[in-house]
């Protein structure tokens, strides 16, 4: 169901950088599991979910991203259980970096990871397969919440991904949690202010 409030660039701005790890000191949060790693170390991903279920090996769900998705979305695929056949490669990754969405998110598989990394553009997965699917137009949707990573993820939920993990929260209850974020962050950055100091005057000593 669509969200009464949705994901706002200040919000997503707000977010951008601030690591699931912060956030995993909620729990009450959803977490997808463990499985779904960056593509290429280091990537960073935060935006409002475009939601795709593409099943068994249907590519024909993911046109939808082409003709729907804004900039700035983070699309989220579920291939209900598909590993064999990847759903994202270099040429669908290069479109979406011209349309400019955030990244992917795919529990499933993507191909082409050379030349992912190498573009740098975030791409989360599950698996890694040479296998490719194929446009059936069997199955499939896009526009409505799904599972990925074991979680449920509606459209419009704010997405947060780097290599710790991806987080997904839905626009109030990311607003709600902001401040607590910020207060966080602030007494770690004190923290390591503290540590470094410690470290120059045992070095002076």
């Amino acid at each position: 169901m669509p969200h009464p409030r949705p994901v706002d660039d200040e919000l997503i701005a707000a977010y951008r950088g601030v690591s699931p790890s912060i956030l995993g000191h909620w729990h009450r949060l959803r977490f997808m599991d463990t499985g779904i790693k960056p593509v290429r170390p280091g990537t960073f991903l935060a935006g409002p979910a475009f939601t795709v279920r593409a099943p068994h090996l249907d590519l024909a769900p993911l046109l939808a991203v082409r003709e729907a998705a804004k900039p700035g979305d983070v699309i989220v695929v579920d291939q209900v259980g598909e590993r064999q056949h990847a759903c994202v490669g270099e040429f669908r990754a290069l479109h979406s970096i011209r349309a400019g969405h955030a990244g992917y998110v795919v529990d499933g598989s993507v191909t082409d990871v050379v030349e992912l990394r190498a573009m740098g553009f975030p791409v989360f997965t599950r698996g890694v397969s040479a296998l490719v699917g194929k446009r059936l137009d069997v199955d499939g949707g896009h526009g409505e919440p799904i599972t990925c990573g074991g979680v449920v993820v509606h459209p419009g939920d704010l997405i947060v991904g780097d290599d710790n993990g991806v987080c997904v929260l839905d626009p109030d209850e990311a607003r709600e949690l902001l401040p607590k974020v910020r207060e966080v962050l602030a007494k770690e950055a004190g923290w390591r202010l503290d540590f470094a100091e410690e470290q120059r005057r045992f070095a002076k000593d």
